[in-house]
């Protein structure tokens, strides 16, 4: 038996041409057992590999070494896996319920990649203003004929597409990956009771995947404006940045790091709304966090000559980016600089876990005293400020 070469296998396994996960799928495919240590994934395992994946910190596939057990009708199966599932490409669009808190009556397209559009009539719908309000997203991506591959780039590039919709558009929510589970109310009357049930959104008749992106029929343009609408007032509908079309245009164009950056910075925005209901100190950090996200640090920072710590720590960079990216409006504007006096005052605090917001801590009448009140009238102007330094960091690279 002729043994194949390392060179030879990263060759015909598209080491330099395929997503490094996709081909381990691919190859968890051929060789239905794997073990998984930091940096490494044996199939089928340690003691006798056939294939052994290498890869970076910041992930990558660094090298596929042949193990002594791998054979050439091995080699060939994956081969062939790969060829018909990660390199045959299958133009697809993913329809999915998002939430504003507005309605949506009306329909937008960007290009020939997505569509944001009214749900259709069978969606259930809030009967109350303030509610999470559903609209269909609808992305277009390279699908696959292999249903699992398929299924696994949907958790890719349209949810990616959807948490930058939530930072650039406030108010949009997207559902979670994994579906949770609570005690719900189930208020039906003379019948009142509490049931343990899935969280989801369910809409009768509704198809999840399609070839070609909708068309808009009968619905009206989503209106554009300059200044999105703060708060909701009863007939408000959903309304888009007029410039949502160039911000796309940017994030599209971004490499691997930016937009990892950014998507991990809307991450933490969109995670901040999740957790407002359960605790006021974990949404201000994360609200931190989403800035933190963004922030490059130099190699070489300059240290203090005596006790060798960096000069400008976190902290200064975090500074640093707000003014960059968010400069203050008005300089004579108390409020906000309370807002950015607050952010930096309680980053380095809640990040090292020595203290909360007084709202986590101030239980019962707590609301009542001036200090929690006072914090919670400066979290929205926090979201605000951390919100716009992020949109502005993107535009700053246009």
């Amino acid at each position: 038996m002729t043994k194949l070469t390392q060179q030879e296998v990263e060759r015909r396994l598209g080491l330099r041409t395929v997503n490094p996960e996709e081909l381990s799928w691919a190859i968890s495919e051929v060789i239905h057992q794997a073990e998984f240590s930091e940096l490494q994934v044996d199939f089928p395992n340690a003691d006798a590999p056939a294939l052994t994946l290498h890869f970076f910190n910041k992930g990558g596939l660094r090298a596929i070494i042949p193990g002594p057990s791998l054979t050439d009708d091995v080699v060939t199966q994956i081969e062939e896996h790969v060829k018909t599932t990660l390199l045959t490409p299958t133009p697809t669009v993913i329809r999915a319920a998002l939430f504003a808190h507005v309605p949506t009556e009306g329909y937008w397209r960007y290009r020939d990649k997505l569509v944001i559009r009214r749900a259709p009539y069978e969606a259930p719908r809030s009967q109350v203003a303030v509610a999470e309000h559903p609209f269909i997203l609808e992305v277009k991506f390279d699908g696959s004929p292999d249903w699992h591959l398929r299924n696994m780039r949907v958790l890719k590039e349209p949810r990616q597409v959807a948490l930058f919709l939530s930072l650039v558009v406030p108010g949009v929510t997207v559902p979670p990956i994994n579906a949770r589970r609570h005690w719900m109310l189930d208020a039906t009357p003379g019948a009142m009771r509490s049931v343990w049930a899935q969280e989801t959104y369910f809409i009768p008749n509704f198809e999840a995947y399609a070839e070609e992106l909708s068309g808009q029929g009968n619905l009206p343009d989503i209106e554009l404006v300059a200044k999105l609408p703060t708060g909701v007032r009863g007939d408000q509908v959903l309304a888009l940045p007029e410039d949502l079309e160039q911000k796309l245009d940017t994030f599209m164009r971004l490499g691997d790091d930016d937009r990892a950056r950014i998507l991990r910075a809307a991450y933490w925005l969109h995670h901040a709304r999740e957790v407002w209901d359960v605790s006021k100190s974990a949404y201000f950090q994360s609200l931190v966090q989403a800035v933190e996200s963004m922030l490059k640090y130099e190699r070489h920072r300059e240290r203090c000559p005596q006790c060798k710590t960096h000069l400008a720590g976190p902290t200064a960079y975090f500074r640093s980016f707000i003014d960059r990216y968010a400069p203050m409006r008005d300089e004579n504007d108390d409020a906000e600089r309370r807002t950015r006096k607050l952010l930096y005052g309680k980053r380095s605090d809640l990040t090292h876990g020595t203290s909360l917001l007084a709202a986590d801590e101030e239980v019962g009448f707590g609301w009542h005293t001036p200090k929690p009140a006072y914090e919670f009238q400066l979290s929205e102007q926090a979201q605000l400020v951390c919100r716009r330094a992020i949109i502005g960091w993107l535009v700053a690279q246009r």
